[in-house]
């Protein structure tokens, strides 16, 4: 599995998909060239591609003015990507994977930071996204070995123990395409 993952601290949670895994056979950060990037995506079967982006693709770290001015993945990755298992959990990853007839499991918005509950009006604080993103990301691991991809999004929406106007968003936001 490659891991496609910039080191930006809003996302550092996600890594607990990835962090038990023995089948890794490369990691892509903000530091690796496109060229790094396509040579690893042709190299393996199962890409995941984890962070911060939008439908046009995964955003690499952001710069200190919190501005994200490079993707990770663009349409330009896409001819790469086709013939993958993919999983990608960004926010909107799966608009790009309908748009580019991608395979796997994908995410629709995840609210992972306040800003993004106040412009999507879910009451929140910032203990709570940072508490429920933590078992979020813990419990789609666990969701992910234990039942494949395909089941991964069905099986998320059961384990809302919260049931919350976030955690509902949150756990109904997951997508398996064929």
């Amino acid at each position: 599995m490659t891991i496609i993952h910039a080191n930006d601290p809003t996302t550092k949670v996600l890594s607990y998909l990835y962090e038990q895994r023995q089948d890794i056979s490369a990691r892509i950060t903000e530091i690796s060239t496109n060229s790094d990037i396509q040579r690893a995506i042709r190299c393996d079967n199962t890409i995941m591609m984890l962070g911060h982006g939008n439908q046009y693709g995964l955003f690499s770290k952001p710069d200190k003015n919190g501005e994200y001015k490079r993707f990770l993945i663009t349409d330009r990755h896409v001819q790469f990507l086709r013939d993958k298992t993919c999983i990608g959990i960004w926010c909107h990853s799966n608009m790009f994977a309908e748009r580019y007839g991608l395979h796997g499991l994908f995410s629709g918005m995840i609210i992972s930071e306040l800003q993004e509950a106040v412009d999507y009006n879910i009451p929140a604080t910032k203990e709570e996204i940072d508490a429920e993103m933590e078992k979020f990301a813990r419990r789609l691991s666990e969701c992910i070995d234990r039942f494949g991809l395909a089941e991964t999004s069905i099986r998320m929406r059961g384990m809302d123990d919260v049931k919350s106007e976030l955690t509902t968003f949150n756990y109904n936001n997951l997508y398996y395409y064929e």
